[in-house]
């Protein structure tokens, strides 16, 4: 009990009689520009993209993706001015539709033409006699 403090044994707290502020001051001599969203890009973009993939989904089919691949390149050169964000995501579709173009024209040389062409000689129509 002796390690407790009596009421007596407290020291009397220190009185404080003065404050001092000092004043700060902010001066503003220029301004930050605002702060932009990101851009999302154009649409063009979007689109080409789209139909890049959507030409590379299709190509193995007879070659029914060389149509969109040719128009996805065509989108995709015109919307590669636009922003960066645009750029991007036009040189990706860009990309995808010229593989889409390379893979649906082997699959129409190499296999769509000869099945054709294997049902015009069964019908007489290629190589009569």
């Amino acid at each position: 009990m002796s390690d407790q403090l009596q009421p007596s044994d407290r020291e009397t707290p220190e009185v404080i009689t003065e404050v001092s502020v000092s004043e700060i001051s902010v001066e503003r001599t220029g301004s930050l520009p605002a702060r932009s969203e990101p851009k999302a890009g154009s649409t063009l973009s979007r689109v080409a993209l789209g139909v890049g993939v959507f030409s590379l989904l299709f190509a193995p089919v007879f070659g029914v993706g060389i149509v969109p691949a040719i128009v996805g390149i065509i989108l995709g050169h015109i919307a590669r001015r636009g922003e960066p964000v645009s750029r991007i995501r036009a040189t990706i579709g860009v990309g995808l539709s010229y593989v889409a173009l390379v893979i649906g024209t082997a699959v129409l040389v190499l296999v769509a033409l000869p099945i054709v062409l294997a049902f015009l000689v069964s019908t007489g129509y290629v190589l009569s006699d």
